[in-house]
């Protein structure tokens, strides 16, 4: 039974809508929650993956070696020699070639630049071709070699897809990264201490992080 007051006003009936109002209100928003909750999550994981680096070796030589495995000599040792070690598929990469093409023209002299550029074991050699080896390749400057079974990436100790090596006088100067994250281009320190390096100018630290894909995955071969 509904009661209402002298005017005839059912206040019963009114609190009643009201709490199943709330309730409608209520579960909209646990609702929209439920569908937002899933996106919010994705994206914390996306910005937690793109801030994360890559493996770096412990032991980078700090003398460029006379050849690689006995196989392949360096050229100008006297100079500088800059290593670039990419998987050639790799989207992560296409930011890391992207900022050295920028710098080059900030480049007090030509350096000598080798990119290796990982193959798996069985694989011909025209696996390497990509938008990365193409860019690379347009600089015009750069010598790509293809690295069967990651040998130069073992030799150097290097593991992550990106990683760049600077060594002036067959010294290493720089070692690692030169994106402020994973397949980001913009302005950074490591990139600064990159361009030092490039230019002969002293950095007080050598070694940087990394942002990139592995070099060899799993399913490639360890």
């Amino acid at each position: 039974t509904i009661f209402s007051d002298q005017h005839g006003r059912q206040p019963a009936r009114i609190e009643q809508c009201f709490v199943v109002r709330s309730i409608a209100s209520m579960g909209w928003k646990i609702a929209l929650s439920m569908l937002l909750l899933p996106g919010l999550i994705g994206m914390t994981q996306l910005v937690s993956y793109s801030s994360r680096p890559g493996k770096v070796g412990q032991s980078v030589p700090e003398l460029l070696p006379c050849s690689l495995s006995g196989e392949e000599s360096f050229r100008g040792a006297d100079q500088t020699t800059v290593l670039i070690f990419y998987h050639p598929h790799c989207p992560c990469t296409r930011a890391t070639i992207r900022c050295m093409e920028r710098m080059i023209a900030s480049f007090a002299s030509q350096p000598n630049i080798v990119a290796y550029a990982f193959i798996p074991s069985g694989e011909v050699d025209s696996w390497i071709e990509s938008e990365t080896t193409d860019k690379l390749r347009s600089f015009g400057n750069v010598s790509v070699v293809a690295d069967h079974d990651a040998k130069a990436s073992r030799q150097f100790d290097v593991a992550t897809s990106g990683h760049v090596l600077v060594y002036n006088d067959a010294r290493l100067s720089f070692s690692g990264g030169i994106t402020p994250s994973r397949g980001h281009e913009g302005s950074c320190d490591s990139g600064a201490a990159f361009l030092n390096s490039i230019n002969g100018e002293s950095n007080q630290r050598v070694e940087w992080p990394v942002f990139g894909c592995a070099i060899v995955s799993p399913s490639e071969g360890a």
